[in-house]
């Protein structure tokens, strides 16, 4: 009975490390991806509750968030980066004209082919996919990257968060005048579109006034605070940032942004007043393009060594490129960014902020009937809030990406280490480490000899 009553008691203890360890695991999962249950919760808080974080709802989130929380990232960012390593990034103009010209460009051109299929395909005709989800789809693709997330999401996943603040302030300032006439120009002209074309240009004079005043207020000013009190204050705020732990704050504060992005979603009623078709037609699509999207900046950024040699052996090095000034060569040859540039631009260029989208669609539509307006929204607010979740499981990816390459680096230079002091073992006595190895042996073998 004791034999058996101790056999219990080990089973029991060998379970229990068992179930601790599970559920260590359970727990570990859970604290690594606490953004991504953050994000779900904002969802539900949203869906339940949108009357509390919308625009004009309970704790006035156009200011509170939108300035407030947005100014906090900002500031504990400047806080937090090297003037030089901004000053570096400034003039940065293959970095510039990659971000830019995918978010501006690239990302509307393949936007327009998709709708001019689905247009082909019936989509519209037959009443599958409502116009306005199309128009909105438009608007999506032309306007800028977005403020907050994708500076959280650079940082979070390693990445140079330095290039992805210059590449906002950029992209919001350019594309804020620019997005207007290139949803002009990529708008369809079909007679399904004939209701819901947009107004004149001269009824955007107060959406560009409101968009320089969000960025200066919330972008803008709080990066140049910060910087002030990075150099007059530097002990005190290496201190705070610390401390406080103001880095992880950061991930709370852009929390509170997808809440008000959630929120603003559920309150229009026009996701449930649109056909459930085109609703799911653009949450699928929105995904699948953001992972479009982002695999086109990495390619960009990071093009294959194969494509790389074959483009500057035949084109870049070729005889009549040789003759242009350094300055065009250079801008010519294709090389691959720095890995932690590579992650600034997938996180900015494959993203589009709700900051110039919706009050850009409520000025260009500004004449039709507000569900009308709420339903050509519908696509910019899914847009962003699924980029918030995809990008998330990209940080998880882009940090591993990163992780592997110092390692991968660390072990070559740990083999390079080894060469060299062979090489220096060898140099010592002027001969080869084989051969000396081959003497010990057999002085060995001898002393053996002369024992026996």
């Amino acid at each position: 009975m004791d034999e058996i009553s101790e056999a219990d008691g080990g089973g029991e203890s060998k379970r229990r490390p068992k179930a601790a360890r599970i559920a260590k695991r359970v727990l570990g999962f859970f604290w690594n991806n606490w953004l991504v249950l953050g994000f779900g919760l904002a969802c539900v808080l949203g869906y339940f509750f949108p009357n509390v974080a919308a625009r004009g709802g309970i704790i006035r989130s156009e200011y509170s968030i939108l300035y407030g929380a947005i100014g906090l990232i900002f500031l504990i960012n400047g806080m937090q980066l090297s003037p030089a390593k901004l000053k570096e990034h400034v003039t940065n103009w293959r970095l510039h004209i990659i971000v830019q010209g995918i978010s501006l460009v690239l990302i509307p051109v393949v936007q327009l082919i998709i709708v001019r299929i689905v247009i082909v395909a019936g989509g519209v005709s037959s009443g599958t996919i409502d116009p306005s989800i199309l128009v909105g789809m438009v608007v999506v693709s032309c306007i800028p990257t977005t403020i907050a997330s994708n500076v959280v999401m650079t940082r979070n996943a390693g990445g140079d968060e330095a290039a992805a603040i210059i590449e906002v302030v950029i992209g919001n300032v350019v594309g804020s005048f620019l997005s207007p006439w290139l949803i002009y120009g990529f708008l369809p002209n079909d007679a399904e579109f004939d209701s819901i074309k947009p107004a004149k240009a001269d009824t955007l004079g107060p959406m560009y006034a409101n968009v320089m005043q969000q960025l200066g207020l919330s972008v803008l000013l709080p990066l140049v605070v910060g910087q002030t009190l990075r150099w007059t204050l530097p002990k005190q705020v290496a201190w705070t940032l610390r401390t406080f732990y103001l880095a992880q704050f950061c991930s709370v504060l852009l929390m509170l942004v997808a809440w008000s992005t959630f929120s603003g979603a559920f309150q229009t009623g026009a996701l449930t007043a649109l056909p459930k078709s085109s609703v799911i037609f653009n949450v699928f699509l929105n995904i699948a393009e953001y992972i479009l999207f982002t695999a086109i900046c990495y390619w960009i950024a990071s093009p294959p060594k194969v494509l790389t040699r074959l483009v500057n052996d035949h084109f870049a090095g070729s005889r009549l490129v040789s003759y242009l000034p350094g300055t065009i060569k250079r801008a010519l040859t294709v090389r691959r960014m720095p890995k932690e540039l590579v992650v600034a631009v997938c996180f900015c260029g494959a993203a589009k902020t709700t900051s110039v989208g919706i009050p850009l669609a409520a000025s260009m539509w500004s004449q039709l009937d507000n569900f009308t307006i709420s339903s050509i929204q519908v696509p910019v607010l899914l847009y962003t809030v699924e980029q918030v979740f995809v990008a998330q499981f990209f940080t998880i990816f882009f940090k591993w990406w990163l992780q592997r390459t110092d390692k991968e680096e660390l072990d070559a230079e740990s083999a390079t280490t080894g060469d060299q002091r062979q090489i220096l073992d060898e140099q010592d006595d002027g001969q080869p480490l084989s051969d000396r190895r081959n003497e010990n042996e057999k002085n060995v073998s001898g002393m053996a000899v002369g024992l026996q």
